[in-house]
Formats: structure tokens, C-alpha cells, sequence
């Protein structure tokens, strides 16, 4: 064992290992990527984080850099959840749930717990629940459905999983620890009094925010750089630190604690499926779910229905005349089942008029059928071939949504150019947009491939006015093709941004920063030989 790791085994609750087997498994996410760490510390407090990060934090200041990487399940599919340095890895020990105050529907819980469990946890109190983070049933951890801006199924009505974090407990690059919460203007006056690392924090934020006010006050909030610094600052002088750090994806601090506001659990929905023989139709057709404000409306593309077909998915609701065309997915979840079998009923009757249009089915059902429906995406993220990837470097994507339909069109042109097949989800009522190519990522000229058509697609969203990381955040893959993207003032605000919190680049180094396309390339070679 090397010395650092000896050092902080001696200060540490938790244990900190250097075996092969650990490295080799802490290495990888779900991004095709491999960056080998140093070490994994399993931390079991936030006094275990506080004091890795001290120590770091002091080698930097002799000029010697060792950085630091939070991992939960390590579910990031961008490559956020890697690093070399230390992996700091919360889901081992600190996982449990703090304490729940059902009157106010809070849930104060550790960011190592997984989403499913906190989730359960509040279900045997009234029903609450807590916003979904995929589409595809993907579980992750609640600090990693944070860090990573995660968002799923009614994301429209309910928001992004970080959304509904009303406090953060957060251990900054220098170990000292941030309460996040909205403060009134004389509490960040306060703050901003104090001769601590918070309080140079706060002066440099709100001097930030005073000198760049245009330019954020015309920001999308998306996971794409820092952008949630359009939300820290209102209009009556109080600040709220929580949004900088909802999709930052651990490089501005380490969330250790949480308290999550818990919503009521819809227990039903009513869903109308409809197939059409193009996806263009599908798209028009939406605007009759639109006028009736329904809560979501989503476009699945034929082709994704046709790759489940061939794994044995038929789908009911999918007829194979709409495998070259697409779906139109409307979901109405008002609390009166009257309402919502009403409002159905309307679009029926409408989409039936529709052009383009082949069949509708109308579900009255519990959200088990939206989850049926969602996973036709899961298997669309698996190829027919033993060595076909389906990154999710291309997921995630946020459109305006004036904007989906010449998106679509362009895409078309690009797939002729690229000579890869670029299927499409499409939410419209969030703007979210998932694109799922298939690579065998085996060959050397498929790597390339991947790499050129997410830069392909990085600049058609960028031409229409999108986010490349409109959901769960940029990692390493998105960060490669991000920031050549964004305006000059935006990227140098995000810099800023960064520096304030972390000057000596110690947290996740690689992630939401301009990095070179071949050292993404031989992290990807990396993978594709532990893999093969």
C-alpha cells in the first residue's frame, strides 16, 4: 500500500484500498471510458470526506495535485464517475436515510443511498415520492441523481431529481463544509463577513453574478457548464447555492447529505399511444396533445420499435407499420381519473384525423404501462450484436422545442453523412432528446465514428439554439465537443465559476472543462481492451 493510502487509512472511518481488484472495478462507468485511480477511499462520514479533502488540498498548496473523484453506483454514462487521483466512493457506508418529517414531505438522507430506496422508504409515508431520473430504469444514488442534473418519466410537471433538493451538505476543495439553503440578503451580507473559504465564496459569486448579469440573465438552466447560476440569485438580494451544484457532477464540491422535498405519488395515469407512418407526422400529430395540456408528450422513433422487435419486444401498441415511422405518447395524470379519461377521449378523436395516421390506443392504467412503454428505450440501449454499444454520450440532449422538427430534419442529412443510423426519443413537453446509434466500439474506425458523430451532433444542437447537456451532465464525452460549442463569455464564466471553488483543480479534473479529443480517445481504447 502506498503512503497516502496508509496516511488516511490511520484518519479515516471508512478504509481505503490499492488492490488490483478495486482499481480495475472503479475504473469504469457506463461510458465506454477507463481512467485508472490511484485509490478508492470508501468513506463512511463526511468527516472521512472533509479530511481526504484537507489533505489534498494541502499537497496542492506544495504544488503537488492530487485530485478527487465522487462515485456513487457509478451509473454516469459520460464518464463523470472516473478519475485518476482518489475515487471517493459514498455508497458503501454512507447510504442511510437521516431522518423523514412527513408533515412537511422532507426526506434528509446520505447522497451514497440509491434513489429506489429512498423512494421506498417515503412510500410507506402518504404515498410520497420523489422524482424519477430515467426513462430506462436505471438506478443511481441520490447524490449522483444531483450531481449529474438527472431527469426522467414527467420530468415536465416535476422537474429534474436535484430540483427537489431543498439543502445540500457539501464538502468544499478545501474540506470546510457548505450548508446550502435560500438566504435572506442580510444572511449573505453575513456570509459574505466571513474570513473563511464560504465567505470568499460568496463575495466572489455575488461580485460574479453583479459583473455578468446579461449574460446569465439570458442562460438556459441545462447541465451544461454552471448554468445553474441563473437560479442563486433573486431579485429581493437572497441567494441559494443549491443550483450551482445540480448537475456540477463533482467539481465544485462533494455532496454528502441532502434534504429532498418528497412529492404525492400518482398512483394512475391515462395514456393514448398513437403510431404514424413517418416521425414528422408523429411531431405535427403532438400538437393536439399540446392544446390539451397534457402533462407529457413524447415521439419514439420507428426504428427504436423495430430494434426491440428483432430482441422479441412486439409491442401491441407499436404495429410494425409504424417501425418506419414512429410513436406519439401523450400522458395525462390529473388527479380525477374523469379528467383524465375526458381529455383522452378528446385526442382520440383528434389524432384520428391527423395525417399520417395508422392507429391509437387508449390506456387507462397505473404508471406500470409508462414504465412498459420506457423500456423499449432500455432495449434500444442494447445493440443485436455481441460487440454493438449504444453510448449515452448522445442522451440527454435539450431542444427548444420550436426547434425539434428542422432538428430532426438535419439529422436525417447527417445520418447519410455519417453512415450511422441516429434514432431519436424525443420528450417535447422538457425538450429532452436521446439519440441512440449503434457503434462496435471493437473497431477502431467505429471509435472514430462515435467520436465525429458527437461532434456532428454537438454542433446541429448548438445551431438550434440547444444544450448538448441539457440532462445529466457533460462527464468526459460531452465535455469533449461541449465547450467548442458555447459562446466565449459563457465558457469563461463557467471558468470563473470553477476557479472560485476549486483554484487548484483537485475535484474531477477532466469534467466540464475543454479537453483534448485524444486523450478521450485513448481513455476509449483503454475500455475497449479491459473489455475485449
Amino acid at each position: 500500500m502506498n503512503k497516502v493510502a496508509t496516511y488516511l487509512n490511520e484518519h479515516l472511518s471508512g478504509e481505503v484500498v490499492v488492490d488490483s481488484q478495486s482499481i480495475t472495478a472503479h475504473a469504469t462507468d457506463r461510458s465506454q471510458l477507463l481512467v485508472q485511480p490511484e485509490m478508492v477511499a470508501h468513506v463512511a462520514s463526511t468527516s472521512d470526506i472533509r479530511k481526504i479533502m484537507r489533505f489534498c488540498w494541502q499537497l496542492a498548496e506544495k504544488g503537488h495535485t492530487l485530485s478527487v473523484t465522487a462515485r456513487g453506483s457509478g451509473e454516469n454514462t459520460t464518464g463523470a464517475s472516473i478519475g485518476g487521483g482518489i475515487i471517493v466512493s459514498l455508497s458503501r457506508y454512507m447510504n442511510h436515510v437521516v431522518g423523514i418529517d412527513p408533515k412537511q414531505r422532507l426526506i434528509h438522507i446520505q447522497s451514497g443511498a440509491m434513489q429506489s430506496g429512498a423512494k421506498m422508504v417515503l412510500s410507506t409515508h402518504s404515498g410520497m415520492t420523489l422524482p424519477s431520473t430515467s426513462y430506462t430504469e436505471c438506478d443511481g444514488t441520490v447524490g449522483g441523481g444531483i450531481a449529474s442534473g438527472a431527469a426522467g418519466y414527467l420530468v415536465s410537471r416535476y422537474g429534474r431529481f436535484g430540483d427537489s433538493a431543498k439543502q445540500l451538505e457539501v464538502v468544499l476543495a478545501n474540506g470546510d463544509v457548505l450548508q446550502t439553503n435560500r438566504l435572506t440578503k442580510r444572511d449573505v451580507n453575513a456570509k459574505k463577513g466571513l474570513h473563511t473559504f464560504e465567505g470568499e465564496i460568496y463575495r466572489q459569486i455575488d461580485n460574479l453574478i453583479a459583473d455578468n448579469k446579461t449574460l446569465i440573465d439570458s442562460l438556459e438552466v441545462t447541465t451544461s457548464g454552471y448554468s445553474g447560476i441563473a437560479k442563486v440569485k433573486k431579485k429581493d438580494g437572497s441567494m441559494d447555492l443549491t443550483p450551482l451544484f445540480i448537475g456540477s457532477e463533482g467539481t465544485l464540491g462533494i455532496v454528502s447529505e441532502v434534504i429532498l422535498q418528497a412529492q404525492f405519488a400518482r398512483k394512475n395515469v391515462h395514456i393514448v399511444v398513437s403510431a404514424y407512418e413517418t416521425l414528422s407526422d408523429a411531431h405535427v400529430a403532438a400538437d393536439s396533445a399540446a392544446n390539451l395540456k397534457a402533462t407529457a408528450i413524447e415521439l419514439i422513433d420507428g426504428r427504436i420499435l423495430k430494434r426491440a422487435a428483432t430482441q422479441g419486444k412486439k409491442k401491441e401498441f407499436a404495429p410494425e407499420a409504424s417501425y418506419s415511422g414512429g410513436l406519439l405518447i401523450v400522458v395525462f395524470d390529473d388527479f380525477s381519473e374523469r379528467n383524465r379519461q375526458r381529455l383522452a377521449k378528446k385526442l382520440e378523436k383528434e389524432l384520428a384525423k391527423t395525417p399520417g395516421h395508422i392507429k391509437t390506443t387508449s390506456l387507462s392504467t397505473a404508471d406500470a404501462l409508462a414504465t412498459d412503454i420506457h423500456a423499449l428505450l432500455a432495449l434500444a440501449n442494447h445493440s443485436q450484436t455481441a460487440t454493438g454499444l449504444v453510448p449515452g454520450a448522445f442522451s440527454g440532449l435539450w431542444l427548444p422545442s420550436a426547434q425539434v422538427s428542422a432538428y430532426i430534419d438535419e439529422l436525417k442529412k447527417a445520418e447519410k453523412e455519417l453512415s450511422v443510423e441516429l434514432p431519436v426519443f424525443i420528450d417535447v413537453t422538457s425538450g429532452r432528446v436521446d439519440i441512440l446509434p449503434v457503434f462496435d466500439l471493437k473497431k477502431v474506425t467505429d471509435r472514430q465514428k462515435m467520436l465525429r458523430a458527437l461532434s456532428v451532433v454537438a454542433d446541429l444542437i448548438h445551431k438550434h439554439s440547444g444544450a448538448l447537456a441539457g440532462y445529466g451532465g457533460e462527464g468526459r464525452l460531452k465535455s469533449l465537443v461541449t465547450y467548442g460549442t458555447l459562446h466565449e463569455a459563457e465558457a469563461n464564466l463557467y471558468q470563473q465559476i470553477k476557479t472560485i471553488f476549486d483554484p487548484h483543480g483537485i475535484l474531477n479534473p477532466g469534467v466540464k472543462q475543454k479537453v483534448a479529443a485524444k486523450d478521450i480517445a485513448l481513455q476509449l481504447n483503454a475500455w475497449c481492451r479491459d473489455a475485449a
